[in-house]
């Protein structure tokens, strides 16, 4: 069978994502968009419970079939085992298994990053309030310099973890986590990973990482449904994350109090049928109708070419160091607030984002993703260029949308410091 080429695929997986054809969708970094596939599994699965009732004979060995394909997927999209992955609600839920399962002692230490997501940072609040851990938090600017060298400044013997961002959520930066990993090894400390906006973003193999805990969402870059996610827990492990809660079905049944086998042993409450059935749906088109290399080579061939369109740009300030993103391009317009640029661009059919991460400054964020195409991403640069009073139609050839694009006197391209 001949090859399907890149301009037949891309129009055949469209085709099955409607919310890309009704918009120019750059914002898989908040939530992707569902393909029909994972709809159409979500109201199989609700459409069951309605007419057979939700308690039928054999639901519950049923449920357990279905989360069991929920963690081989995952095993098989980045790799490990599937015992070590737990099915989860969210990321935030798997940082808080993970950090709140830990055995702590007043004047533990964290050590984290600065460019981290609230949903990080929280559960480090809640340590430092109930237990008298310590965060240290290392500056890493926008993340484009040596992450390593900045967390070994500050580890000392009362170093526990350290935890942050396989893909920081505000410069888009793809952290190199080996060298992280093996200062871990080095000083005995647990590396526990955010991977919100990494997992079907990049390629992603976490055994090959070095973490001991990586965090995966359902909704982003997965296109799965809201309130799925998973937390991959390296079987070596698992005598140091203790589970924080404790539920039925949690412990094995031949005797009370004994974990569960693997990962499952984490899982904090009962999830969604028909969440767990469109998780599943998700990660299959993705693996097998979408493709997962071809999908991260895409990501980041269209995310360079967007943070190249950018560049060109009078009046843009860059906040995504060039050849360190995949798919996240943040950045701000001079004089616009970026919040007023996020609501302009969906006016002229592009949604994006705006993010605000203190302490640094609120920016715009555009997530470029497999199903977007090389005109999208030139349009979406135009109209950028038209909010900065600049134009650079003649670099993108894209066609104009909206009013015409003017060549201003705009500021010169200014890219933040470090």
């Amino acid at each position: 069978m001949a090859k399907e080429s890149d301009t037949r695929k891309i129009d055949r997986l469209r085709a099955q994502v409607p919310a890309v054809l009704a918009t120019g969708y750059f914002n898989a970094g908040t939530n992707g968009p569902l393909a029909r596939a994972v709809h159409d599994a979500i109201i199989r699965k609700s459409e069951q419970e309605l007419n057979q009732g939700r308690i039928i004979p054999g639901v519950y060995q049923d449920h357990a079939v279905h989360a069991d394909n929920v963690r081989e997927l995952l095993a098989r999209l980045l790799g490990g085992d599937a015992h070590e992955y737990a099915i989860t609600q969210s990321t935030n839920d798997g940082l808080n298994i993970a950090l709140n399962g830990l055995d702590w002692e007043s004047g533990d230490e964290i050590i984290t990053t600065s460019l981290e997501h609230p949903f990080l940072y929280m559960p480090l609040a809640l340590l430092s309030h109930r237990h008298g851990v310590r965060t240290r938090i290392a500056e890493i600017g926008d993340g484009h310099g040596d992450i390593a060298g900045a967390i070994a400044d500050w580890i000392t013997p009362r170093t526990r973890v350290i935890a942050l961002s396989h893909v920081l959520w505000s410069s888009g930066v793809i952290v190199d986590l080996k060298p992280i990993a093996a200062l871990a090894r080095q000083h005995d400390v647990l590396l526990i990973v955010d991977g919100a906006q990494s997992v079907g973003h990049v390629a992603v193999n976490i055994p090959e990482t070095g973490a001991d805990a990586y965090t995966v969402s359902g909704q982003k870059w997965l296109g799965g449904p809201e309130g799925t996610g998973a937390v991959f827990i390296r079987r070596d492990r698992f005598a140091d994350f203790a589970p924080s809660s404790v539920r039925y079905g949690q412990y094995d049944p031949t005797g009370y109090f004994i974990p569960a086998p693997g990962a499952r042993r984490y899982e904090m409450g009962e999830n969604n049928p028909a969440a767990v059935d469109g998780f599943a749906a998700a990660l299959s088109f993705f693996l097998d109708d979408v493709g997962s290399d071809w999908a991260f080579s895409r990501i980041t061939r269209l995310g360079s070419r967007l943070l190249r369109h950018l560049a060109a740009i009078d009046g843009i300030t860059i906040h995504s160091p060039e050849g360190r993103i995949g798919g996240l391009v943040c950045f701000n317009v001079d004089g616009i607030d970026p919040v007023a640029v996020a609501a302009k661009l969906y006016e002229k059919g592009f949604t994006i984002r705006y993010v605000a991460a203190p302490p640094g400054p609120t920016i715009a964020r555009a997530s470029v993703g497999w199903w977007n195409t090389e005109q999208e991403v030139d349009a979406l640069a135009d109209q950028i260029a038209s909010l900065a009073g600049s134009s650079v139609g003649a670099l993108t050839g894209a066609s104009k949308q909206g009013p015409k694009t003017k060549t201003g006197k705009g500021s010169r391209k200014k890219v933040a410091k470090a």
